[in-house]
């Protein structure tokens, strides 16, 4: 599969998830299981990582939204069954974002992925893009955001850090990819998906 192809389908999946229902997004994690079940170590680490963003989306929703108790035995202090649901539903959600974004872009390695960038920005070189130029900064960018990960930061510091270039690496070199008529064809397949996904 194309480097291209497999972000654009990250994409097309962060677009059509927030329009599946609760039943639909548990036959994609059914899915993504069968296919990106060796990428579930991947999807734990990133998931650790947001944890707080799992529990405030789970304590968020489920205090915010009026309706029967979900809990009856915390009485007053409980949360309501329909924040529960929808909060279920937005974890879940975040769960499969994160589960793909290791699958499909992450597990790709850092030359592929600059393959795939590269190949997505070259669709607007007619428009005046600067399709080398912008490759090669957010590849810089995403390195040295990766290497404020291990590393306990200031705001202030980590934001800095981002404008120098990463420690011993100035450039990236580019090799491009052949795209196949497979590709074409999923392409084609997942914007169709993406497309009834939107009017459904």
């Amino acid at each position: 599969m194309h480097p291209s192809l497999r972000i654009a389908l990250y994409v097309f999946a962060a677009l059509a998830l927030p329009g599946l229902s609760f039943l639909g997004l548990v036959l994609v994690a059914v899915v993504v299981l069968l296919l990106f079940h060796r990428h579930l170590a991947g999807a734990r680490r990133l998931i650790w990582r947001a944890r707080w963003l799992f529990l405030l989306l789970g304590i968020g929703y489920a205090y915010s939204l009026p309706g029967p108790s979900g809990i009856p035995l915390l009485a007053e202090y409980s949360p309501s069954l329909p924040g529960l649901r929808l909060g279920a539903t937005q974890m879940l959600r975040l769960f499969l974002l994160l589960w793909l974004l290791d699958g499909l872009v992450i597990s790709m390695g850092e030359e592929r992925l600059m393959a795939g960038l590269y190949g997505l920005f070259s669709v607007a070189r007619k428009l005046g893009f600067p399709v080398e130029r912008t490759t090669v900064r957010l590849g810089l960018t995403l390195q040295a955001m990766e290497g404020n990960l291990g590393q306990r930061r200031g705001l202030r510091e980590a934001l800095a850090s981002l404008r120098e270039p990463a420690p011993g690496r100035t450039h990236f070199e580019i090799k491009p990819t052949p795209w196949h008529g497979s590709d074409t064809v999923l392409l084609i397949a997942s914007l169709v998906l993406l497309v009834g996904v939107w009017r459904a």
